[in-house]
């Protein structure tokens, strides 16, 4: 076989070697090229088609989810109205047992007929004047109006341990029995105590304490029974003390006839800033035929159900 390397390098072995090395370096980095597109090429492939399955994955979960909150928002939802529902439930039975035991003291005295009524809806009217007025009372928010109305009849809850020759004495007390009458207030406040302890956190219960306690109370400290004075007295007594005796004012009683609206609504303007609260007795002065109004409706319908009782002759 003829010998085809160049003389020169036949005769220097060195320069052979490197013009064989310099090939061979050439085509290793060719193939490595290849192989390294290779790889990356099937390594992106496999990359992508795995976070394709992870996306259809994670799409399906999100799915998932999505249904999973959108149940537990409905079960939520339903779980809320059942206690609501529950709650007010509760809160209506309570109310009317609480009611059934002021009707069972009225009872005992003819001559209340429709007080509790008519004295709730003096409250709930002075109430909603005050709030809309802002007078600056932070209690008589929204809500208080209703809650008032409600507590209002427990006002004197305590004339059930009250004796009938005293409760129902057909004309004025004498001093001692007056004092007896007036414990009607403790036994009212402690009635509802005992009752609280076990529906504690009730608000219209938690007003109805503080008008038992309270009602007789008046703004120059000359009430009864702790002689509280001013905005000491809970706004609910004080709203209760002039509710209470407008409506004793225009009942009859069998002492005393009751008197006109305008006589009644005179004897209260005199009470400002003695007996009652001078903000309150504003308000009533500004809406005074609201109460003549209530008055004349509650008092016809009790005559319409006193007719319908008299048996036919």
């Amino acid at each position: 076989m003829k010998n085809t390397l160049p003389f020169a390098a036949a005769k220097d072995p060195v320069a052979l070697i490197m013009r064989y090395d310099e090939r061979s370096i050439a085509l290793l980095d060719s193939f490595a090229d290849e192989v390294d597109n290779h790889i990356q090429t099937a390594l992106v492939s496999e990359l992508m088609a795995r976070y394709a399955d992870v996306s259809s994955q994670l799409e399906e979960r999100n799915c998932e989810l999505a249904i999973s909150e959108e149940k537990l928002k409905k079960y939520n939802e339903q779980l809320e109205k059942l206690v609501e529902e529950k709650v007010k439930e509760i809160y209506v039975s309570q109310v009317a047992t609480i009611h059934a035991l002021v009707k069972a003291a009225e009872s005992r005295d003819d001559d209340t007929g429709t007080h509790i009524e008519r004295t709730s809806a003096y409250c709930r009217l002075i109430a909603e004047k005050l709030h809309e007025a802002g007078a600056g009372h932070e209690h008589a928010g929204p809500g208080y109006a209703e809650n008032l109305a409600m507590a209002s009849p427990l006002h004197d809850i305590g004339k059930i341990g009250i004796p009938d020759a005293i409760l129902l004495k057909p004309g004025r007390l004498t001093e001692e029995e007056f004092e007896i009458m007036k414990t009607h207030v403790l036994i009212g406040h402690g009635t509802l105590v005992s009752i609280e302890k076990t529906y504690s956190g009730n608000t219209f219960l938690e007003l109805g304490m503080e008008i038992a306690a309270s009602h007789h109370e008046k703004w120059d400290g000359s009430g009864y029974t702790r002689g509280l004075s001013g905005e000491a007295i809970p706004l609910s007594a004080r709203i209760m003390a002039l509710s209470d005796v407008y409506d004793a004012l225009r009942s009859k009683r069998v002492y005393k006839e009751g008197f006109s609206h305008q006589k009644a609504v005179d004897i209260i303007a005199q009470g400002r800033e003695s007996h009652f609260d001078p903000v309150l007795v504003d308000i009533f002065l500004q809406n005074h035929s609201r109460f003549e109004g209530i008055f004349d409706r509650l008092a016809a319908e009790q005559a319409i159900k006193a007719y319908d009782k008299i048996p036919p002759v």
